[in-house]
Order: structure tokens, then sequence, then C-alpha cells
């Protein structure tokens, strides 16, 4: 597999295929401190920067439609629009999502975006038949947008992105959801805490989207230095929203899970080679890899021990909670 990965046990949505447009090494218009990808290695700014790095539309839907023939349709929720990097950077999105809708049946598409692009007004029209578009908003001043997201030198300003995602959102078919990353950083970095937290939930307020996803960074992140926050501290920030946008809008980790079904597979093609492709997409606990991949944790072990083996993987801890990821990250 190569844009395909996956089905993962995703907190919001289920049981969810990852289509990845982009591809490795990750290409994106933000270097987020929390990223699980690890640092962006082509830090860009408009998608003509990347023009002959983008994969051809033709072998990402016909290597859907094979995944979607080795699984059990039924035990997949969603398709998601995500990967190596930002999503809206491919052109050719739009294309590739109304195919993937031919042959996808009933399954919502969802897009996973940093929303850096959506000031472009051929980006919003690109993405706007999406069933529910996830956009990051983990910043509501410049300078902590600045500190947190380190976006390419020439992008569009905090306060373009926010009109952007408020046009897309009037311009959409489907739901409009904000990811909002609380967290901990370097050099008393935080968006929990006095003038940050207090314009965060100010921008999310106008912004007024159909769901507030607020979660925190449990995975390894890019920077050490980040750290996740408490279960009390998104709840209280849910709390703090509740007055304006009615608790049925907030979706808050930890309080809502949708990850209590198996992936069952028809068929797979060699498993060490769809662990490796999960493990580039994001850091996996053996639990994760083996309700995506449907195999017993045993068989998991085993196999990520061959991987370590050959140099390929390593084992980091966040708290407890250990995560294999790519030694390449």
């Amino acid at each position: 597999m190569t844009y395909t990965y996956g089905p993962v046990a995703s907190w919001r949505y289920g049981r969810s295929l990852g289509v990845d447009i982009t591809t490795p090494p990750k290409k994106c218009t933000y270097n987020c401190i929390y990223c699980q990808l690890g640092p962006t290695k082509k830090h860009v700014t408009t998608p003509e920067d990347i023009h002959d790095d983008i994969p051809l539309s033709r072998e990402i839907i016909q290597e859907v439609g094979e995944t979607l023939d080795r699984l059990e349709r039924k035990t997949v929720d969603v398709i998601t629009f995500s990967g190596t990097g930002e999503p809206t950077l491919n052109p050719s999105i739009g294309v590739i999502e109304s195919k993937i809708r031919d042959i996808a049946d009933d399954l919502p598409i969802i897009l996973l975006t940093n929303a850096s692009l959506l000031p472009r007004k051929e980006v919003r029209k690109s993405i706007e038949n999406f069933d529910i578009i996830t956009a990051k908003y983990d910043a509501g001043d410049e300078d902590t947008f600045k500190r947190i997201n380190h976006p390419a030198k020439g992008s569009f300003k905090l306060q373009e992105i926010q009109n952007g995602i408020k046009q897309l959102h009037g311009e959409m078919k489907g739901l409009l959801a904000l990811e909002v990353m609380l967290l901990r950083g370097p050099k008393g970095l935080t968006n929990i805490e006095g003038s940050p937290r207090s314009t965060l939930i100010e921008g999310i307020i106008d912004v007024n989207p159909d769901i507030v996803q607020i979660y925190t960074p449990w995975r390894p992140a890019a920077i050490q230095t980040v750290k996740p926050v408490s279960n009390k501290i998104l709840q209280e920030f849910g709390q703090d929203l509740e007055d304006h946008l009615g608790s049925e809008r907030l979706w808050i980790y930890g309080a809502h899970d949708a990850r209590d079904e198996d992936v069952k597979w028809k068929a797979h093609h060699v498993i060490e080679q769809e662990i490796f492709e999960l493990l580039k997409r994001r850091p996996c606990r053996i639990s994760d890899i083996s309700i995506s991949l449907g195999v017993t944790p045993s068989v998991v072990t085993r196999l990520l021990k061959k991987l370590q083996s050959n140099d390929n993987v390593k084992m980091s801890k966040v708290e407890s909670e250990e995560f294999f990821e790519l030694k390449t990250r």
C-alpha cells in the first residue's frame, strides 16, 4: 500500500480508512510542534511549490478501490483524507474525492486539514463536497499561532485563515468541525491559560462550527517538550464553550470515543508492510495496530520486533503508553 492506511481506530470517527494524497516525505505549510509525523520535510507555502511532487490521482483512486475490496465494508465507518502532510496541497483533491465517492457506497468522506489554504477560493471550491471537514484551530492570536504552528514564510495570517474557515462553512455542503488541540509546550508556551486561552475561545465562538473537537497530543510529538493536558482541563475548556455552542456540538477527548468495534479484512497483502505503511502516518500502540489490521497482538508484537531488528522502527513512551514509530519520522 502506498496511498491508503489503516483503517485506524479514530476517537472521533470510528474505523477510519486513511487516504494519503500527498505521500512521504511530509509536505506541509506548517511545522507544528505537536505533529505526530515529526518535523516537516518540505515546508511549503502553496500547492504550486510541490506541483511536480504530487502522486497521480488515478493511482490513488485505484488503490482505494482495491483496499475497499479487501475489507469487510460494514466494518469501516468512514474514509478520511489525511496522511503525511496537508491534503489541500494536492490540487486534484476534489476530483479524487468525487471518484472515490463513486466506489465507496455510502461511506462518509472526511477531510482533516490544517486550514492554512482556506483563504484561497479555489481550495475552498475543491473541498466543498466532503461530508465533514475538520479544520485545525489551536490559537486565537497571531503570536501563539506562530509559536505552535510555525507556518511557512509567506503564509496567510491567522485572521485570514479564520475568515477562510468561516467562508468555507457558508459554502460547503457538509458539516464543519474545528479540531482544537490543547497543550503545554516549550518556554512556557500554552493555549490553556491567560490571553491565549481567552482569544482561542473567542475565535471558536466567532467561527461558530457545527462541531468542536477538543483534543490533546497524547501520541509522541515533533518536539519532546510538548505535553498533553489533563482530562479535567479538557472538560473545563468544553464547559466554557457550552453556554455559547451547546453541549451537543462538543466532542471532548476522553468523553466522546468512537473506538469500540473491530475492523475485519477479507484478505491482506503483506501484514509487515501494512504495519510499516500505518507507522508512516502515525505512531501506534500494539493495540492500535491489532485493531486496524484485524490481527492478534502477538502477531503484531512479532512483526514489530522484526522491524525493530531491521532498524526501521523504534519504541517511545508518552507517560505509561508505549508507541512504535518509524526511526526516520
